[in-house]
């Protein structure tokens, strides 16, 4: 992964092209505890425990004060400063700043080509840390997250800047490139993922952080690395919660998508169905690869779709989770794995990702969406996952 940086950004040259990296995100991933919290290890080799990352500073000085790190074995109360690169610890003069003196744990994001240690004003050396190795997920699923999130503030106006300046067939192929873009990066994580956890422990991890969805998906996260899927049952759904306090994003958050509640319908469906994830494998062994076309109507009717998310529904996930959640677990989640594992075809994957119906996604993009897709007579075109995910493609790359 190739990387270039100005000041408070590093553009990486990801498998799918550039993307931005900002500070602030990496400091959200501090923040949040959004990495590995097993096995951590400086560069000198000593292991690193976050016991409390630390109050995000916003003022002048380390970016986290306060922290509890355990150093080799040594409880260490401090402060952590977060950079890009370890070079930066000199060229942003912290070297000789006495607001830095107090600092124990120097985090840099990329691994050092030549490694210089952070060294304080009183010549005192803190350990250093790359968090790249650690982190949960590939930066550019950080980012995108994030763009997801700001997504849900915007206004009409940036969506019709964005494509109403081209055709509606210019568009169409636009939005279907970016959308295809995304599906084979989707595979390519899902690969991943299942080359690293195997096909239970992948299944249980995608399960969980799909269910945190954007807000909560760093402690998912970290309940999913703590508790594989033979373990996790051991606690009960408050505990899993309570374990994670401090941690959970409940603000703005409605009343469905709160994490116990999630927790809740998670733990029940392991209670009725313990092998849903096998019986996943059999769910995609019966999907069929449908019509080519641009109509998501007519391939769902193809496909028999509605029969396809009933057996789901009933069959292999208990009724315990529905709605627009779960047609997000199955285009973020169920689809890429199965597709990545070998239990559909490359066809039948790019059929149902492309024309399944959308799931969470922010409700001003979706009214704002209708009346720019194509339409076939007086009928505008199905709102589908391949719709979705084509502009929000478009809309990371331009920058809106």
């Amino acid at each position: 992964m190739l990387s270039s940086r100005s000041h408070g950004f590093a553009e990486i040259e990801g498998l799918f092209g550039a993307f931005t990296v900002s500070e602030k995100l990496f400091q959200k991933i501090w923040h949040r505890g959004d990495f590995a919290g097993k096995n951590l290890c400086t560069v000198s080799g000593k292991p690193v425990e976050c016991v409390r990352v630390g109050r995000w500073n916003f003022a002048e000085g380390p970016d986290f004060v306060g922290a509890v790190l355990r150093i080799d074995g040594d409880v260490v109360q401090g402060d952590v400063e977060l950079h890009f690169y370890a070079e930066d610890w000199e060229a942003h003069g912290h070297a000789g700043d006495p607001a830095f003196d107090n600092v124990v744990l120097h985090v840099i994001l990329f691994p050092p080509r030549a490694f210089r240690p952070a060294r304080t004003r009183a010549g005192r050396v803190p350990e250093t840390l790359v968090l790249l190795p650690f982190l949960n997920e590939d930066l550019e699923s950080y980012a995108e997250r994030e763009a997801l999130l700001d997504l849900e503030s915007r206004e009409k106006s940036v969506w019709r800047e964005l494509l109403l300046p081209v055709s509606e067939s210019v568009r169409l192929c636009l939005v279907r490139e970016k959308s295809d873009l995304r599906r084979r990066q989707k595979f390519a994580f899902a690969k991943q993922r299942l080359d690293a956890y195997g096909w239970g422990g992948a299944c249980h991890r995608a399960m969980l952080e799909t269910l945190g969805l954007r807000r909560n998906r760093a402690p998912m996260a970290a309940l999913a690395e703590a508790f594989p899927p033979n373990e996790f049952r051991r606690r009960t759904p408050t505990e899993h919660f309570e374990s994670r306090l401090g941690q959970w994003r409940l603000a703005g958050v409605r009343p469905a998508n709160r994490p116990l509640l999630r927790l809740q319908q998670y733990d029940a469906l392991l209670e009725k169905k313990p092998d849903w994830a096998e019986l996943l494998k059999t769910w995609g062994g019966n999907l069929c690869a449908g019509v080519d076309c641009d109509d998501a109507g007519e391939f769902r009717k193809s496909v028999r779709l509605p029969a396809a998310l009933k057996d789901l529904s009933a069959g292999v996930l208990a009724g315990a989770i529905g709605g627009t959640r779960l047609n997000t677990l199955v285009v973020d989640a169920f689809l890429p794995l199965l597709a990545a594992g070998g239990f559909i075809s490359e066809e039948c994957f790019a059929g149902f990702w492309r024309h399944w119906p959308a799931g969470d996604i922010p409700g001003n993009l979706a009214e704002t969406l209708r009346p720019l897709l194509p339409a076939r007579g007086n009928k505008t075109a199905t709102m589908s996952n391949g719709l979705f995910q084509g502009v929000f493609q478009l809309s990371c790359e331009y920058g809106h």
